[in-house]
């Protein structure tokens, strides 16, 4: 059986088995699929040789060969998962050989699975496709403002209480800037897999209004796809503000969370070097040698960050997050106004309650 990347989703009770190598599916895969590969690693990297040195032929023997020797496994794995889901969808990276030589094998054993043609490939082209049809009706509330202020705090704690928030950083794994590391989890997120993640994000969230943060294109070693960035230039901008002391006590929450932060700072301050002063810099790595956050905090927001921030879009709010609560209650009530009365939306239906 064969089903395309859109009808994924039109499935009940599914569950979908990526069959391509570990390294492959770490590096990006379908969300909440898991992964059961056809060949390991090192067995991949012989295959792919033998067919770069001695032709198709003699790789697709070597597979065979591979493969022959771990059916009783697959076959006992494919039927604990038809016990347990409805309906197993099987992909590999573009749909060929690996997926098709598997569904054949476990067809003759009786187990029935589907097996997304085009494969993650038609997956990733589908859901870039998709992305700008679901926010063709949706509209962004945009939290903009300097670094520190607490935006990625409100985002946060919105999703807690069940807004519609996107944590794009979150999703990248990196705060955009050139200390975006620090503090976040050392795993490194391609682009095929964040515009996956982003995309499921959006497909869960029904509401037409939804809440993000003002990211630039790049979050890192990833850039936001062009109908989300579209959709958050056309949104509804809401400058968030708050005092220096505020915002230094956020950064330090937030970048020295985990271990080994120092040297991630220490990495951080060689690539922003040419911005600072020669006393700015030395300075700076001598606080940081001391221990005395606090102060390099300071210095790298006023005489780094805060002389390259420019608030490129107008906002249309202000709010002031000195007092995170306080600033947080106000967000709620901006928020549930502009949805519930249509001041961003015509027609934004019922009023909104969080989940």
């Amino acid at each position: 059986m064969e089903i395309e990347a859109w009808q994924i989703y039109e499935l009940e009770d599914r569950i979908l088995v990526d069959i391509r190598s570990p390294e492959e599916f770490k590096d990006f895969h379908i969300p909440g699929a898991v992964n059961l590969p056809l060949f390991d690693d090192y067995e991949k990297r012989i295959i792919g040789l033998l067919y770069r040195e001695r032709g198709l032929e003699e790789a697709k023997e070597a597979g065979y060969k591979i493969a022959g020797g771990k059916v009783g496994r697959f076959i006992e794995r494919f039927e604990q998962l038809r016990r347990q889901y409805k309906h197993v969808v099987v992909y590999c990276w573009r749909g060929g050989l690996r997926s098709k030589e598997l569904c054949k094998v476990l067809k003759s054993y009786g187990i029935d699975v589907y097996r997304l043609i085009g494969g993650y490939r038609a997956y990733r082209n589908y859901i870039l496709s998709d992305m700008g049809r679901i926010l063709e009706d949706r509209s962004l509330l945009v939290l903009t403002g300097k670094t520190g202020v607490g935006k990625t705090k409100l985002i946060r704690r919105l999703k807690q209480e069940g807004f519609p928030a996107v944590d794009l950083e979150h999703l990248a794994q990196n705060r955009g800037s050139v200390f975006g590391k620090m503090g976040m989890d050392d795993k490194l997120i391609s682009q095929k897999m964040f515009d996956a993640l982003l995309y499921e994000e959006l497909r869960s969230l029904q509401q037409k209004l939804l809440i993000t943060e003002d990211e630039s294109r790049c979050i890192g070693r990833v850039h936001l796809p062009q109908a989300f960035w579209d959709s958050k230039e056309k949104g509804t901008f809401v400058e968030i503000t708050a005092d220096l002391r505020t915002r230094v006590k956020n950064i330090i929450e937030e970048y020295t969370a985990k271990p080994g932060w120092e040297m991630q700072a220490n990495l951080s301050l060689e690539r922003i070097r040419k911005y600072l002063s020669t006393a700015q810099y030395k300075q700076a790595k001598e606080l940081l040698k001391l221990g005395r956050v606090e102060e390099l905090a300071t210095l790298l927001m006023v005489e780094y960050y805060d002389k390259r921030y420019r608030l490129e879009k107008k906002p249309s709010y202000t709010i002031d997050c000195s007092d995170f609560e306080g600033c947080f209650e106000e967000l709620k009530l901006l928020y549930l106004r502009l949805f519930n009365e249509g001041q961003t939306l015509q027609n934004c239906g019922k009023p909104f309650t969080p989940y």
